[in-house]
């Protein structure tokens, strides 16, 4: 069986969910390997063995040094993009106009008197960091908006409303606890944005963030995808991975009714769906009861957590059932169903079509 070696920090939260989103891929795939994790130690000796394939994250020095020694058909991911891809190595790269444009439509829509950027000062120091600085600024200049380059500036000038897109939920975090310290409204006088819906930032947050998700777990099958169309066309490839999905919470102006507790709910299904969760561990995560849980919902969306749940499965469903050719089983893997007939018999009862009629129905609709 061919190797595949994984060159990633497992006990990063980012890089755990790539590693999710590597191994689901694989299982639905025929791609057979056997997969080797490691994170940090004993580098030296994994250049003394022999490797068929390699995934690593390339922002990372000590994983750099590897991939540039070892023979291997390699892919490598980064943050951000970069000059220094050695050889024959396909990249991926996350496009951080696009997390930045995400953000910008947000604040389009609200229109602010004037929007800023901000990043903490480790996140201003890293390249991804400043590449969504320059990418948002950019973007900026396109539009009527005014652009503040200080926020702290723009707080004390009391230039409000203004709309703050963050390098990240640890910025947006500190961005909204000094706002709370300093009794400055949110979202009503400070809107805040960050990127990443980091479930622990969230929860030491003094409100729930509103967030561009950069969604790991689907950059980890894009990174299976490029390296097996890698190996089929016998190619190097540099693509990129551009995330653009919008995640409202407490810290962004918006007019439907809101709830923080539904907010944590709706964030954790989004981001484990695809993982055959139960409401059981919704309500683990919130620490609060199904039924709590149920009537908060119904308020809000008018439907129960489960039927929440439901809703975003067979819309995945519905999304690969038109735009791929994977089998049912694998469909049904992908949004968090154990198997075809599972998936079949929800989908048949929501839907009023089995999938198999639903993919061919649109495929009719698509030739006429």
């Amino acid at each position: 069986m061919k190797r595949l070696l994984l060159l990633l920090d497992s006990m990063m939260y980012f890089d755990r969910q790539v590693l999710q989103g590597i191994k689901a891929k694989l299982d639905e795939t025929k791609l057979k390997v056997s997969l080797h994790l490691e994170s940090g130690t004993a580098l030296d000796e994994l250049t003394q063995e022999s490797w068929d394939y390699i995934i690593a994250d390339y922002d990372k020095r000590q994983f750099r040094r590897i991939v540039r020694t070892c023979e291997a058909k390699t892919l490598v991911y980064s943050n951000h993009y970069r000059h220094d891809f050695a050889g024959e190595m396909s990249s991926v790269v996350v496009d951080n106009t696009a997390l930045a444009n995400a953000a910008l439509r947000r604040f389009i829509e609200a229109r602010p008197t004037c929007v800023s950027f901000f990043a903490n000062e480790q996140d201003a120091q890293q390249p991804w960091g400043q590449e969504r600085k320059a990418a948002f600024e950019k973007l900026i200049s396109g539009t009527e908006l005014a652009y503040a380059e200080d926020i702290f500036a723009a707080i004390k000038a009391r230039q409000f409303p203004v709309g703050v897109y963050c390098s990240s939920d640890r910025a947006a975090r500190k961005l909204a606890q000094y706002c709370a310290h300093h009794c400055i409204e949110v979202p009503g006088e400070v809107s805040i944005i960050g990127t990443d819906c980091d479930d622990t930032e969230r929860l030491i947050s003094p409100l729930p963030l509103s967030s561009v998700d950069l969604n790991p777990y689907e950059l980890g099958r894009f990174c299976v995808d490029t390296l097996i169309k890698m190996i089929r066309f016998k190619r190097r490839l540099r693509l990129t991975y551009s995330p653009t999905r919008f995640f409202e919470a407490a810290t962004t102006i918006h007019h439907e009714k809101t709830d923080d507790l539904v907010s944590q709910a709706e964030l954790f299904i989004q981001n484990n769906f695809h993982s055959n969760i139960k409401i059981k561990q919704v309500t683990d995560h919130c620490r609060i009861s199904r039924k709590t849980l149920d009537s908060r919902f119904l308020i809000i969306h008018g439907i129960t957590a489960h039927q929440y749940l439901t809703k975003i499965r067979l819309k995945r469903a519905k999304y690969l059932l038109r735009h791929t050719k994977d089998t049912l089983d694998s469909v049904a893997h992908q949004c968090g169903y154990p198997g075809q007939s599972y998936l079949t018999q929800v989908f048949s009862k929501e839907v009023g079509l089995s999938p198999s009629k639903f993919r061919q129905q649109f495929l009719s609709d698509a030739v006429t």
